[in-house]
């Protein structure tokens, strides 16, 4: 990892559990960004130059020592971002299993024969690693989502720079020290947005990669753009669930509930916006109210704790501002809206009623344990509605009726429809948003081919003359 000799500047990292600090971390200054490119620069012709196959042995051991202190690194990022410790255990495994996923993805994905043009030629398809690949991060799954990228952008010969948020720069260094890989091949730089854009302007760096805020991604995208240079953003969500009136209430309500408070609602594809059967809402309503009063909010380290901690302390202010501008709206609170006294950066989970879809809009993404609740008359409406939104990113769908469900996997424009069970990943399976939410695709081949330049070579099988060339008139 690239450390500045003359910090940058000190990050306190202060737990939001307690409001205790757990260190104060060195930042890189942007002369560090270009050490650490040139490095990188150096370590792409041995990197890139391995078998596919070696590369994938080494993302498999990688994927294992990753599992071998899964609970030392699962504390650390509890401590940082304080979501449960059985949520940051469950990040940790699933990291490891994106690392084992995309070593398959290595082995297979090498280009392809495209069909002949004429009878006496042969037509490649090679896949090509793209050079030095920066990575953003987000701080709500810093490690997950950092796996989603490394994954890939290593597979595929690529050398990559990560900046974790300044908000969870605990976990990831503590976790790069278990994994063998050569020298150069991963680095990390910390720092906030002043490393995060010299990151993205050193011509040294062939794509960018981000997890974020659909404002720093639209800076980022404009950034690449000068230069013509690759990026994938995946952006902000306000995503919604349509609950229709032929399903069981109970486990409807299950659904609903993991799919707004998991990580205590801090998920890009969190359910932000309910449009339930106006058949059922006020029983819906009153059940999901019922169930989230039984939710266990504690210290996150704990067993059995359901519900940490914001983030941070300043999240926990932008969720008190979002309850301030819904009241004012006209919102009916039924359940929450306000912190709770602790030392910690807890708040309560919050229901809401009473605001039509177009204020709910307007209130912009939640990214917190609020959850508003709209009737729908129609199956139809809620498809609109959902769809009535300048993010695009997921849609959860609660429905019997196999051609209701199959409409709804025709109509969203969304870039993940759920039915039946919200919010599992499927590694092998593309993953990203339609407008707004965000550009380019993560996970699958997809996310693999992200990292890669397509190269067309014709093989003709002589040199002989051609009947469109000139001598031949």
């Amino acid at each position: 990892m690239i450390q500045s000799s003359i910090a940058e500047e000190i990050v306190r990292a202060i737990s939001p559990i307690d409001g205790v600090l757990i260190a104060e971390v060195p930042t890189a200054t942007e002369s560090d960004v270009e050490a650490a490119v040139a490095i990188a620069r150096d370590a792409f012709e041995s990197w890139s130059n391995q078998t596919p196959v070696e590369r994938a042995n080494i993302l498999q051991a990688c994927a294992t020592q990753m599992r071998a202190v899964a609970g030392e690194v699962a504390r650390a990022l509890t401590l940082e971002s304080g979501k449960p410790l059985m949520e940051a255990e469950f990040e940790v495994a699933a990291a490891a299993d994106v690392f084992d996923y995309y070593a398959g993805v290595a082995r297979t994905r090498g280009g392809r024969l495209a069909p002949q043009a004429t009878r006496t030629s042969t037509s490649l398809v090679i896949k090509e690693p793209l050079g030095v690949v920066g990575a953003i991060l987000p701080w709500n799954y810093p490690l997950l989502l950092w796996s989603w990228k490394a994954a890939p952008a290593l597979a595929a010969g690529n050398t990559i720079i990560a900046k974790p948020s300044p908000e969870t720069m605990l976990s990831l260094p503590l976790l790069l020290e278990s994994l063998e890989l050569p020298e150069g091949v991963h680095q990390i730089l910390q720092g906030g947005s002043a490393i995060g854009e010299a990151l993205v302007r050193s011509p040294g760096v062939d794509k960018i990669a981000f997890t974020g805020s659909s404002a720093v991604g639209k800076k980022i995208m404009a950034l690449c753009a000068q230069d013509a240079k690759r990026c994938s953003v995946e952006m902000s969500g306000h995503d919604a669930m349509i609950v229709w009136d032929d399903v069981d209430l109970d486990l409807a309500v299950e659904a609903a509930l993991f799919a707004k408070f998991a990580n205590n609602g801090q998920v890009c594809t969190a359910a932000e916006r309910f449009f339930v059967r106006d058949t059922i809402v006020d029983e819906f309503t009153k059940r999901l109210a019922a169930r989230m009063s039984e939710l266990v909010i504690g210290d996150p380290l704990a067993v059995g704790t359901d519900v940490g901690p914001l983030a941070s302390f300043a999240h926990r202010d932008r969720l008190v501002d979002y309850c301030r501008r819904a009241r004012e709206a006209g919102a009916e609170f039924l359940m929450g809206g306000e912190p709770i006294d602790a030392p910690g950066a807890y708040f309560q989970p919050t229901l809401i009623r009473g605001l039509g879809h177009e204020q709910i809009n307007e209130l912009g993404e939640i990214f917190g344990p609020v959850a508003p609740i709209v009737p729908i008359e129609t199956f139809e409406q809620g498809i609109a509605y959902a769809n009535d939104n300048r993010f695009g990113l997921s849609c959860n769908v609660l429905v019997g009726d196999l051609g209701l469900a199959m409409k709804a996997s025709w109509e969203l424009k969304v870039g993940t429809v759920w039915i039946n069970n919200p919010l599992p990943d499927n590694y092998a399976a593309p993953f990203g948003g339609f407008r707004e939410a965000g550009l380019g695709r993560e996970l699958g081949e997809e996310g693999f081919d992200a990292y890669t330049e397509s190269k067309h070579v014709w093989i003709e099988h002589g040199l002989t003359s051609q009947p469109h060339w000139y001598n031949a008139r």
